[in-house]
């Protein structure tokens, strides 16, 4: 019996205890709690910078904290994460510092009825506005280095996709921004550059500036860069020496002697150190002249020295020019069976060698050969051959060609 007593009270007690626990922990309204770091939202952003033009530029990562009372229950259901806390900017018309009264909600599942706020920090939310403004700015490239010995960059015509930028953000900052710059390196580059490149925006001393709050039109800058290999050429000519001329007795001077270019390195081997002007017959020239050449470059290749023409000097050294009239004509090698007329009883032809030979030479030691060999039948110029008495004057050679008309008939039959 006594047992059975000391169960009940024990009981009861547990009851009493389950029930204080219940109106402590559940049911007493005078609990309370601080509840910190709620982070604002802002509302009406869009209106603010769309239709007014202006944008927040304090420190938009605020938070608030509220000291909240109520059921214990209730505020156990509460955090930062599902307090709500809300801000309208559309009451915002001018540019400047405005306070702003703050909203604030609680999940669903906790009347707001069943929570006072006893007190918020702030009490407002405080907030910078500045007007939103757009422009738009050039981009400048800043060269790291150098290019290896032998190479050159076309700096001047480098190509941007994005010559230009467009940034947009609050007036206080876009006033700052003079350019965005890209900065490329350039040590041990040896072929061109196709590539695209982050930029930095900086004021008008290429500081760098916070633009944590600007937009931009593109985030990268592809820049097209031509490097290229540069050699020196020798310009040449080919010289066909003839007409008494010899590689002694006259002189060929060519101004420039080189020129610079740039190309690839297949090309620029191709040229082996060279470029060929082009011909010239000393046969061909009388008297001591200049002539032009056009520098032909292959595709390709750049002229870097900027000289599109090349003057040609030609001289002769210690030789005269005589003019003789050659009466001792023959031919050769007629065809069989065919006669030859040599039509001109005299011929006018311009002799050049040395001034010695020149002046003791007279038309007697002069004949002209006519080869017929392979001719048809019929009257047509044949080039006719010089020779000379004497071996001695064998340095002296004809200017030009030597035409002769000749008639080939075929003979009749006897």
């Amino acid at each position: 019996m006594r047992r059975s007593k000391i169960m009940s009270i024990l009981l009861s007690l547990a009851v009493a205890m389950g029930l204080w626990l219940y109106v402590i922990t559940t049911v007493s309204p005078d609990s309370d709690e601080t509840i910190s770091g709620i982070p604002v939202i802002f509302e009406g952003e869009t209106v603010l910078r769309e239709e007014r033009g202006m944008m927040i530029t304090s420190d938009q990562d605020m938070t608030v904290s509220l000291h909240l009372s109520g059921n214990r229950s209730d505020l156990a259901k509460l955090d930062k994460s599902n307090i709500t806390i809300k801000v309208d900017l559309t009451k915002i018309y001018d540019p400047g510092e405005h306070e702003l009264v703050f909203s604030y909600s609680f999940p669903g599942d906790v009347p707001s009825s069943a929570i006072t706020v006893e007190s918020k920090n702030p009490s407002t939310i405080k907030v910078t506005v500045e007007e939103r403004v757009k422009k738009e700015v050039p981009v400048n490239v800043t060269y790291i280095g150098s290019v290896p010995e032998g190479y050159l960059t076309d700096t001047e015509n480098a190509v941007l996709d994005y010559p230009m930028i467009n940034i947009l953000g609050p007036s206080s900052v876009i006033n700052q921004i003079d350019h965005a710059r890209i900065d490329v390196d350039l040590n041990e580059c040896t072929e061109s550059i196709s590539e695209s490149y982050r930029y930095t925006l900086c004021d008008a001393e290429d500081n760098p500036v916070d633009v944590a709050q600007v937009t931009t039109d593109t985030a990268e800058v592809r820049l097209d860069l031509k490097i290229q290999r540069w050699v020196e050429l020798k310009l040449e000519l080919t010289v066909n020496y003839g007409g008494g001329a010899t590689a002694s007795t006259s002189f060929v001077d060519i101004v420039p002697q080189t020129i610079k270019v740039s190309g690839s390195d297949t090309v620029l081997d191709a040229l082996g150190g060279k470029l060929h002007l082009g011909t010239i017959n000393l046969a061909e020239i009388n008297e001591d002249t200049e002539m032009t050449f056009e520098i032909l470059l292959p595709e390709g290749v750049t002229n870097l020295t900027g000289v599109t023409d090349a003057a040609v000097g030609i001289s002769f050294i210690g030789l005269g020019t005589r003019e003789y009239t050659v009466s001792n004509i023959r031919s050769i090698n007629v065809p069989e069976g065919m006669a030859c007329d040599l039509m001109a009883e005299v011929i006018k032809i311009t002799l050049r060698g040395p001034v010695n030979l020149i002046n003791s030479l007279t038309e007697e030691d002069i004949t002209l050969v006519v080869d017929c060999s392979g001719k048809e039948a019929g009257t047509s110029t044949m080039k006719a051959t010089v020779e000379f008495s004497e071996s001695a004057f064998d340095s002296i050679g004809v200017l030009g060609t030597v035409s002769v008309p000749v008639t080939l008939t075929v003979e009749e039959a006897a």
